[in-house]
């Protein structure tokens, strides 16, 4: 009999200068980081090599921690469309990173990640840091596009917790 050893999901927050990255382990209904941090995207090269530079970091991501599943945020209404639209080219080609390994990858809007997070989708960024390190155990501040991956990562299992029991009934 095959022994229940969790699920991982690896959190994204997207972004064309950074980008930040959470794993977390769920087991037995705790969850526990894995690894997370955040990079700096050069800002003095082109967009075509920001995207090289995003797709070759995030590959390597992956291919280390090989999640069982991904959760991106989801790009939303920006106030520069150019951006948002940037924003959506980089989410596809993390998402790509994902789907080529088998990963199964979802996208989960800001709202939705807010009100898993701290019970209300018009919450403020300190309160999700608040509570995604409480919720994690974390000590330190990992930063503040960590912080939003972990929550993404979070959000992910307490979705599909609650989907999974509607499919119970």
């Amino acid at each position: 009999m095959k022994q229940n050893t969790g699920i991982t999901v690896l959190g994204v927050d997207p972004g064309i200068n950074n980008f930040g990255y959470g794993l977390i382990l769920e087991c037995f209904d705790s969850l526990k980081p894995i690894k997370y941090g955040q990079y700096s995207v050069p800002k003095n090269i082109s967009f075509d090599d920001k995207l090289v530079f995003i797709g070759e970091k995030f590959s390597s991501i992956v291919e280390e921690l090989r999640p069982d599943f991904m959760a991106i945020e989801k790009i939303y209404v920006a106030r520069n469309t150019q951006v948002a639209l940037a924003i959506g080219v980089v989410s596809g080609i993390i998402a790509y990173c994902g789907i080529l390994r088998g990963i199964k990858v979802i996208f989960i809007t800001p709202g939705e990640i807010k009100k898993t997070i701290t019970g209300g989708g018009q919450a403020i960024k300190q309160q999700v840091c608040f509570m995604v390190q409480k919720l994690l155990g974390l000590q330190e501040d990992p930063g503040e596009h960590a912080i939003d991956a972990l929550a993404a990562a979070i959000s992910f299992v307490s979705i599909k917790k609650f989907n999974n029991m509607f499919e119970k009934l």
